[in-house]
Formats: C-alpha cells, structure tokens, sequence
C-alpha cells in the first residue's frame, strides 16, 4: 500500500571550546554550542601578572574574540609568555656608565649593577629617577627603566690672607 513519511531535519549544533594554558586565564563562556552559521559569544585569553597573551592555537593574535559563522567544532588554547623588560642606562654630559648599559630582563627578575663615573674634575648627582647612588642594581624589575646619570662640575672654596693670616676674602671656584 501507499507509504507516507517525512523526513525530519536538524539544524547542525558545534561545540566551541576556550581553554588558556598556563600563566593565564578565560573569562567568558569557554565551552559554547551554536547552530550551524551562528555567533558565539565573546571570550578573552587573560594572562597572569607579568605575563601576555601571544596567541590562540589556530593563530588568532587577539587576545579577546568572537567566532562568527561557525561551521564545525573550534577547540583553541591561548598561549601567553612571561614579560620582558629593558633597561637602559645612560650617562649624562661629563660622565660614562660602566657595566651592561642596556639589558633585557624577565618580570620580577634583578638587572646587573651599572656604575655612573664621573670625568675628571667632576662628580655625580643623581640618577634621573632621583636614585643618588652611582652603582645600582635594579631588582624585582615590573617595568621597562630608561635613566640618564647627571654630574656636576666639582667646585673649591679659596680663601685668600692677609700677610698677618686674617682672611682678606673667600671664594667658590670650578
């Protein structure tokens, strides 16, 4: 006899699944399912303290993203990278540094001791961040430092006599 059937379709569903490797984190929703052609929603690769985001595992390089027109699964990892820093150490007229001028360190990480020397007839200041010490090491470094060392021209007081050893006049000289 006759046969009547329908047939019954479903729209495809895809599972969309974040997930951060280590020294970081996701916020939003990490595991989605949207249909077939559908948005996901936003979800961001959040890196620890003294770390960054470098990319998804299929290359994505932003940190936050949103997979639109979703035709199959998406699995991601987002990968991130402990920080790096520069130091540079710079010398001011009248003065050289001694020691590594310009270093990369790792967050949290000490930088070598750089030493500020004056020329000849002259002495140092101070650091241009206000450090009035010569030699520094700079510790537990969270951010690049750039830092110029100053110096001044060395002065003398001169005191002129009179033949009896009274003071006739005092002077200040470079």
């Amino acid at each position: 006899g006759d046969i009547t059937v329908t047939a019954t379709f479903a729209l495809n569903e895809y599972t969309l699944t974040y997930a951060a490797g280590s020294d970081g984190s996701i916020t939003g929703t990490t595991t989605q399912t949207v249909n077939h052609g559908s948005d996901g929603t936003a979800v961001t690769a959040v890196p620890d303290t003294g770390y960054h985001f470098v990319k998804w595992s299929d290359d994505v390089t932003t940190a936050s993203r949103t997979d639109t027109g979703v035709t199959g699964d998406i699995t991601v990892t987002a990968t991130f990278a402990l920080n790096e820093y520069t130091l540079t150490y710079a010398a001011g007229a009248n003065g050289s540094i001694t020691g590594t001028a310009t270093q990369t360190v790792n967050h949290g990480s000490n930088g070598t001791a750089v030493t500020a020397v004056a020329n000849e007839g002259y002495h140092f200041v101070k650091w241009s961040d206000d450090v009035t010490t010569a030699t520094r090491t700079d510790e537990n470094v969270i951010g690049n430092i750039s830092v110029t060392a100053e110096f001044a021209i060395n002065t003398y007081t001169v005191t002129f006599k009179n033949w009896d050893g009274s003071e006739l006049k005092t002077e200040t000289v470079e």
